[in-house]
C-alpha cells in the first residue's frame, strides 16, 4: 500500500512538471503569433467580401443539383477514356524525365559546398527560382500558343516547371550531406568529380528517388489540369465533356483518375517505403 502511494506520488509529480514545462512553452511570443494570425484572417474574409452563411447554403442547392446530373458515371467510351489517361500518364513519365535531366547539374551547381564560385551558385539559383515562380498553367498557355495544341506543350511545361523544384530539392540535400567523406577525399587529393560520385551521390539517392517519385505522383495531377488548356491527355476529355454539359461523363473521368493516382500513389509509397 505504501509503495503504490509512493508510486502514485511519482507519477503526479512528473505530471506537474511536465505541464509546467509544456506551459512554459507558450510564451507570449505564441501568443502574439497567434493574435496577429486570426487578425490576418478575419482581415482576408472581410477583404474578400466572404460570406459563409451564404456560400455553404447556396454551394449545398448547387451542389446537389450537379451531383444529380452526374450520376451514374457513363462509361461508355470507356476505352478512349482509358487511351487519353494513358497518355496523361505518358506526359507526366517525360515532363519528369526532362526534369530529371536539367535538375541535375543545376542541383550541383546550386548547393553551396558544391558550386565552383558564387557567381555560378546564384546564376543556378536565380534559374531555379524563376522556372518554380511561373506556373505550369501559365507556362502551358504560353507553349501552346508557340507549338500548337497537342503533348508538347504540357510535357514542356512540367519539365520546365518541375525542373526549379527538383533542383532544389537536390540542393538541399547535397549541402545537408555528411561532411566527412568530402573532407576524407578532399585531403587524399580526389578530384571534384572523385568527390561527388563517392561522397555526395551514395549519400542522396534514396532522396533523390524519393524526390522524383514524388514530382511523378505529382505531375500526373498536373498533366490533367494541363489537357485543359489544350495540352492533350484525360483533362482534355475533362474540358470538352463540361462544355457539352456531358456531366455522366465527366464523373466517368474523375473516377479513371481517381483509380489512377490511387494506384500510381499506392506503388510510389511502396518504393519510398523501401529504399529508406
Amino acid at each position: 500500500m505504501k509503495t503504490n502511494n509512493i508510486l502514485k506520488l511519482e507519477i503526479d509529480n512528473k505530471t506537474k512538471h511536465l505541464e509546467k514545462h509544456l506551459r512554459s512553452q507558450w510564451t507570449w511570443k505564441t501568443y502574439t503569433f497567434i493574435f496577429f494570425l486570426l487578425a490576418a484572417l478575419i482581415f482576408v474574409v472581410i477583404d474578400l467580401e466572404i460570406n459563409f452563411i451564404k456560400l455553404f447554403s447556396d454551394s449545398s442547392k448547387y451542389f446537389g443539383d450537379i451531383l444529380s446530373r452526374m450520376l451514374p458515371p457513363d462509361f461508355s467510351n470507356f476505352k478512349n477514356l482509358s487511351y487519353a489517361m494513358l497518355e496523361t500518364i505518358e506526359i507526366a513519365f517525360l515532363g519528369t524525365f526532362i526534369a530529371i535531366v536539367l535538375s541535375i547539374p543545376v542541383g550541383l551547381f546550386s548547393a553551396r559546398n558544391l558550386a565552383p564560385n558564387y557567381i555560378i551558385f546564384l546564376l543556378a539559383r536565380i534559374v531555379t527560382i524563376f522556372f518554380r515562380a511561373i506556373p505550369e498553367f501559365i507556362m502551358a498557355m504560353i507553349l501552346v500558343i508557340a507549338v500548337g495544341f497537342g503533348a508538347i506543350p504540357g510535357v514542356l511545361a512540367l519539365g520546365f516547371h518541375t525542373m526549379g523544384f527538383l533542383a532544389k530539392f537536390y540542393a538541399e540535400d547535397i549541402e545537408h550531406v555528411n561532411k566527412g567523406p568530402i573532407e576524407a577525399l578532399k585531403s587524399s587529393g580526389a578530384s571534384k568529380r572523385q568527390i561527388i560520385s563517392f561522397a555526395v551521390i551514395p549519400q542522396i539517392i534514396p532522396s533523390f528517388i524519393a524526390n522524383n517519385l514524388y514530382i511523378f505522383d505529382r505531375n500526373i495531377r498536373m498533366a490533367t489540369m494541363l489537357g485543359i488548356v489544350g495540352a492533350g491527355g484525360i483533362g482534355y476529355e475533362l474540358q470538352s465533356s463540361f462544355r457539352m454539359f456531358e456531366y455522366q461523363k465527366v464523373s466517368a473521368i474523375i473516377v479513371i483518375i481517381f483509380i489512377t493516382i490511387f494506384i500510381i500513389d499506392n506503388f510510389s509509397s511502396f518504393i519510398r517505403s523501401r529504399i529508406k
